[in-house]
């Protein structure tokens, strides 16, 4: 059995709110849709407790990551195949902090929460069973 994963990503950097000084855009669904089969996938949700590092994500039966999403209410590293510092989010007062990436990877993903409130974590994990 196999995952379908479906995502989709808008960008546009403005210098107003009401975005009609745009530098750069990409949302036409052809460009920013993709779709793709996956032999595996791994996906929950985790609370981290206040100052609680180094945490491993469960991979399930995903042996090679191919794509990985992540959203926290919290300030959050994460780290991938035993990278070093890692990648830092930060959430806005409107929304989440999110991490999302098409990159390949083998070793489980490591979060850290260094902030002084319990993180609620969402993640998805997919990719091949070899």
């Amino acid at each position: 059995m196999s995952v379908r994963v479906r995502n989709q990503v808008v960008v546009v950097a403005s210098l107003d709110s009401d975005e009609k000084a745009v530098h750069f855009e990409r949302q036409d669904k052809t460009l920013t849709s993709v779709v793709g089969t996956y032999d595996a996938e791994e996906s929950g949700q985790v609370v981290l407790a206040a100052s609680e590092l180094n945490y491993t994500l469960p991979m399930g039966k995903v042996v090679t990551g191919a794509l990985i999403y992540l959203e926290s209410d919290q300030a959050l590293t994460i780290k991938l195949d035993g990278e070093s510092p890692g990648h830092q989010l930060s959430p806005t007062t409107a929304s989440k902090a999110k991490f999302f990436a098409h990159i390949r990877f083998t070793a489980a993903p490591i979060i850290s929460n260094a902030t002084a409130n319990e993180a609620q974590v969402a993640y998805l994990i997919a990719g091949t069973k070899t």
